[in-house]
């Protein structure tokens, strides 16, 4: 049965990502090939994996093609603000999809649906928050911006309502795409 990933600011070829985030890689190679033996471990050919946002630095503009093609599985971007030159190579033919944000059903492995809102972008009163659905974003890293995120939804689960907001960051899951299934244990 063919499953759907996540990830996010994989930041592919950006040498200061490492410091920035302090990735236990020791060079923008190292951190290269381990993401990407790391996703294609988990991922098999027939599953989608959703990029929510900053896939590759534009370091890599010659051969983005050729990374994103020796990733297994059916890549979708959702784009972040850091996917700019990649939408001018010829890169863009190794997406199913493209797009600026997005609203799935995904089926968890007992086979409940779930609703999915999926941005770069962290969004506090998305669609269908009042309805149990989930925002899966990326682009705060590990910084202030991204405490802020849990303050902003610490406070909205406060006021009585339900959200259920995930940075699906690379950094945050080891480096892998992870499952919904994987996200959401807290939940369930």
């Amino acid at each position: 049965m063919p499953r759907t990933f996540f990830t996010s600011d994989l930041h592919l070829g950006h040498a200061n990502v490492i410091r920035f985030d302090k990735r236990p890689f020791e060079t923008v190679e190292e951190m290269d090939a381990e993401i990407i033996r790391r996703w294609n471990e988990k991922v098999h050919r027939d599953d989608t994996v959703y990029v929510i946002g900053d896939f590759l630095w534009s370091s890599h503009k010659q051969d983005a093609r050729e990374i994103i093609h020796s990733l297994k599985g059916k890549k979708i971007l959702i784009k972040g603000n850091h996917d700019k030159f990649l939408l001018k190579t010829d890169a863009v033919q190794e997406f199913e999809e493209i797009k600026d944000y997005d609203e799935i059903t995904v089926r968890l492995a007992d086979n409940d649906p779930v609703r999915c809102v999926l941005s770069h972008y962290y969004i506090p009163l998305y669609n269908g928050f009042r309805r149990g659905a989930v925002h899966l974003h990326g682009h705060s890293h590990n910084t202030d911006e991204s405490r802020l995120e849990r303050e902003i939804a610490k406070f909205i689960r406060h006021e009585g309502l339900l959200t259920n907001v995930f940075n699906v960051g690379c950094m945050y899951w080891n480096y892998y795409p992870v499952t919904l299934d994987e996200i959401l244990p807290g939940l369930r």
